[in-house]
Formats: C-alpha cells, sequence, structure tokens
C-alpha cells in the first residue's frame, strides 16, 4: 500500500504542476484540477476495496496522511473557485478588503478548532483509533474537543471515510488557500497598469527542485517550439523557474545546482511515516491484524 500511496500522490502533484504552469487564472486552474483530483479519489478508493488493510496501523495511516492529502486538494481548489466566483474586479480596493476578509475567515476556522489543528499540526496520535478508524460506534466518545462537526462525518461513504479524514483534508486545504490568497492580496498591493501573473512557491529544497524538473521530464511536455525536440532537463529548470516563486540563487543554472544540492528526500518521506507507524505500533502492542474483512474497529 505505501509504494503505490505514495506513486499516487506523486503523479497526482506533477499533474496538478503542469496545470498552475499552463493555466495562470486561479478559477480555470482551479476548475481543470478539480476534475483530476476527483479521478484519483476514485482510484484511491478502488485500490483500498481491492486490498483490504491487513493492520489498524495501515487503516490510520491511509485515513490520516493519504487520503487528507488529496482530499485536501479537492477541497481547496473548490475554495480557490468559490472564492473567484465572488471576488471583485483584481487589484481594487474592493478586491483587497474582499482577499482580507477571506483570510480572516480562515484564521477564525482555525481558532474554532485549535484542538483539532494542534492535533493535526504536532502529529499527536492519542485519538487515532476514534478519528481514523472506520465503523467507530460513537465518534464523540472521549474526543474532548471542540471542534466543528459536518454532516459528512455522518453521511459519506463509511467505506472509504472515518469522518476525521475529511477534518484533516479540511486544515491542510484552509493552509494552502491562506497561502494561495495572501499571495494575491500582496500581488494587488503590488499590481500598476500590468496584472502580475499568479506564482506558485515552491518552498522545498534544492535537491527537491532538481527533482520537480526530472518528474516532469520523465512524464513529458509538448515538444520545445523553437526547436521541435523534447524539452531537455535544462531547458525545463529554466521553464520551471521562471513558472515558480523559488528560493534559489540568482543565475544558477541547472548542472551547476546539481552539483551543489544534495540528494532528496521526497521520495523516502511517506515510506519513513509508515515504516515508524508500523514500529510504533508493535513496540505499544496495539495494533491488530484485519484476518476478518469485516472487523474494521
Amino acid at each position: 500500500m505505501k509504494s503505490y500511496c505514495q506513486i499516487l500522490i506523486n503523479r497526482m502533484d506533477e499533474e496538478l504542476l503542469n496545470i498552475r504552469l499552463d493555466y495562470p487564472k486561479s478559477d480555470e486552474w482551479a476548475k481543470i484540477s478539480i476534475e483530476i483530483i476527483d479521478v484519483y479519489l476514485e482510484e484511491l478508493k478502488a485500490y483500498i476495496s481491492d486490498h483490504p488493510f491487513k493492520k489498524r496501523s495501515e487503516e490510520i495511516y491511509f485515513f490520516k496522511y493519504v487520503k487528507p492529502v488529496v482530499m485536501g486538494r479537492m477541497i481547496f481548489m473548490c475554495e480557490v473557485y468559490n472564492t473567484e466566483v465572488f471576488r471583485p474586479a483584481h487589484h481594487t480596493a474592493e478586491d483587497k478588503e474582499y482577499l482580507i476578509d477571506e483570510v480572516d475567515e480562515i484564521e477564525d476556522y482555525f481558532r474554532r478548532n485549535e484542538h483539532l489543528f494542534d492535533y493535526y499540526k504536532e502529529d499527536l496520535d492519542s485519538l487515532d483509533t476514534k478519528y481514523f478508524v472506520r465503523n467507530v460506534d460513537d465518534r464523540f466518545t472521549k474526543r474532548d474537543m471542540a471542534i466543528d462537526i459536518d454532516p459528512v462525518f455522518f453521511y459519506s461513504d463509511r467505506s472509504f471515510s472515518t469522518g476525521f479524514d475529511y477534518a484533516f483534508a479540511k486544515i491542510r486545504a484552509m493552509e494552502l488557500l491562506k497561502d494561495h490568497l495572501e499571495n494575491e492580496f500582496e500581488a494587488s498591493l503590488l499590481a500598476g497598469d500590468e496584472v502580475p501573473k499568479t506564482k506558485l512557491t515552491f518552498t522545498g529544497s534544492n535537491a527537491d527542485f532538481i527533482e520537480v524538473v526530472k518528474m516532469v521530464k520523465q512524464i513529458g511536455m509538448p515538444p520545445n517550439p523553437e526547436t521541435g525536440k523534447a524539452y531537455t532537463e535544462e531547458e525545463l529548470f529554466e521553464k520551471l523557474k521562471g513558472g515558480l516563486e523559488t528560493n534559489l540563487p540568482d543565475g544558477i543554472d541547472f548542472n551547476t545546482l546539481k552539483l551543489i544540492s544534495g540528494n532528496s528526500d521526497l521520495p523516502e518521506k511517506m515510506l519513513d511515516a509508515l515504516d515508524k507507524l508500523h514500529d510504533k505500533w508493535d513496540d505499544e502492542d496495539r495494533d491488530i491484524d484485519y484476518d476478518d474483512p469485516d472487523k474494521n474497529s
């Protein structure tokens, strides 16, 4: 499961990145991305149906760390699209006020759900068996948290949701949305006669950026219109660097960056997280095997 989930999320993020680069307008890339993410959610659902969890720790890992990433992207894209639908004309005084109000609403959401937000940010696990295991009888028992209850907690597909996987997904989405709106506000402040293009901010390491270039190269792009040939890694590096906000050194080229950068740990992060979770549950004797597919609690 762990390898499959890692590959799926990487593939999805590559596709979403290409959409952001090809469609500069927020409502455009959000709308197209929603359709793409929906396909990945269906793929996840089919996978866990065909490959039942063997341990409770696998189920918790999936609903705490995997599905919320994909569902969080979906909620984020929907919120971006909704924001644009009701947004005033860009870079006006009304637009700036609107963006400030939207960010304030997100901050209020975090304050109202402070306990769950802390549980998410600090990667706590004391209530994981209540939050991230399906078919729990009463999710309110021992909850001890003041959080917003969404109807999706109770009316979503019980085979593909614990309810709180959606809560974690929404937190992830609100973090992304806050960053997006703040970037839009900064662009509005700096706007002159020409509207600046919206750029995605890349916050990974130099080695991570190299990995992104390699992944984009691997999945392929339309040929370079100037040469008629496939883009080289060096050309993709310059194209991506020009379309993203990065912390890369000024004037650096692809080959030089490879020489001075270490190895990226992106491919190993999800594998390490699952291995650590398995070790923890084995050490604490809290994990259980799922010999009977009908026993999910």
